[in-house]
């Protein structure tokens, strides 16, 4: 009966994807990834499709490690203002609270936390949602999250104790001579081992930041538990509109389940496909009309290939047509108090 579903944000798989381009010509469009997906960093990917293209990369590229070259020379910058905040305390320990708290809001069903162990600290992250190669690739990308921030404080060229990955063996001598310290594979989780004394490090320079001004906390916290169904399934829906209008056959192949087996189950929970479908769409739309966004793209982005269908459907839910919706927001939102 249960239907859990985990998800990343579009902003964590971006950087990857940036990095696969640059580094192997492996764009994409050749993994099957819709370009309007990329341009909403808050966007949930469900990780059955990230495991996916990650085989996919190593596949193509023919690269066991391949995160390696991908995310070779990249800074926390390239996660935006969601990067910025997470450095932006004055102190290293303050810095792993965030990035250990924030977990959760980056990438449901995962596992943060750190640990001291005499002189050693231990920073762990599990997904128990990828399998595999995927595992591996999701582990070595969280190990270089990591070098990303550390490369803000004082002692960051300290070599690392031990790096634990999960997944299958493969490239040991390369990744020890990357990481520059002993890396054990085939392990349950990923483990960075360090010296406690780095914790107390203060950051190189001053950051000008303001995480009220620059991070959308609703969007950023609004990371559905992979054990919440209704979120889950909704954030799933949302998905599944970049690759055309959403239908249920889309949905449950990434369940893992038949059509048959998908409705029985909403059934049981008192749902309908179609009218979740509607809900998400028409809250998608709202919002995209009220950022300014025409009616014609909003109709495209959200699946419909014939944006006069859109508008039909909207002034059913509605009560109005997009454009008259637009109309009256827009102006509503200029006015003064």
């Amino acid at each position: 009966m249960a239907m859990e579903m985990a998800f990343t944000r579009t902003l964590m798989v971006k950087p990857v994807l940036e990095g696969v381009e640059r580094a192997f010509g492996i764009t994409p469009s050749q993994l099957g990834i819709p370009e309007r997906l990329l341009l909403e960093p808050m966007g949930c990917v469900p990780l059955p499709d990230l495991n996916q293209w990650y085989e996919q990369i190593e596949s193509l590229s023919a690269d066991p490690a391949f995160m390696l070259n991908a995310l070779a020379g990249q800074d926390i910058e390239t996660l935006g203002p969601v990067g910025r905040w997470l450095v932006s305390a004055s102190d290293l320990a303050t810095t792993l609270r965030r990035v250990n708290y924030s977990s959760s809001a980056l990438q449901s069903g995962l596992s943060a936390y750190g640990g001291q162990s005499g002189k050693i600290f231990k920073w762990c992250f599990d997904n128990p949602f990828a399998k595999g190669a995927a595992k591996f690739h999701d582990g070595c990308r969280k190990a270089l999250l990591v070098r990303q921030v550390l490369a803000r404080y004082p002692g960051s060229d300290t070599p690392w104790l031990r790096l634990r990955l999960p997944g299958p063996s493969r490239a040991q001598e390369r990744l020890s001579r990357y990481f520059g310290c002993e890396v054990e594979l085939g392990a349950a989780q990923t483990e960075i081992w360090l010296p406690m004394n780095l914790l107390a490090q203060s950051r190189r320079a001053p950051l000008p930041f303001s995480p009220v001004r620059e991070v959308v906390l609703d969007d950023l916290l609004n990371m559905p538990n992979h054990t919440d169904t209704a979120k889950a399934f909704y954030e799933m829906v949302n998905y599944s509109r970049h690759y055309g209008y959403p239908t249920i056959g889309f949905v449950a192949e990434r369940y893992g389940l038949s059509v048959q087996q998908l409705q029985r189950r909403l059934h049981r929970f008192g749902w309908s496909f179609t009218s979740i479908v509607n809900y998400v769409l028409f809250n998608q739309a709202i919002r995209y009309l009220q950022e300014g966004v025409s009616v014609v793209d909003t109709a495209r982005y959200l699946g419909y290939t014939n944006p006069q269908s859109f508008s039909k459907a909207f002034a059913r839910q509605r009560g109005l047509t997009p454009a008259q919706y637009q109309q009256a927001w827009i102006p509503a939102q200029k006015s003064p108090p």
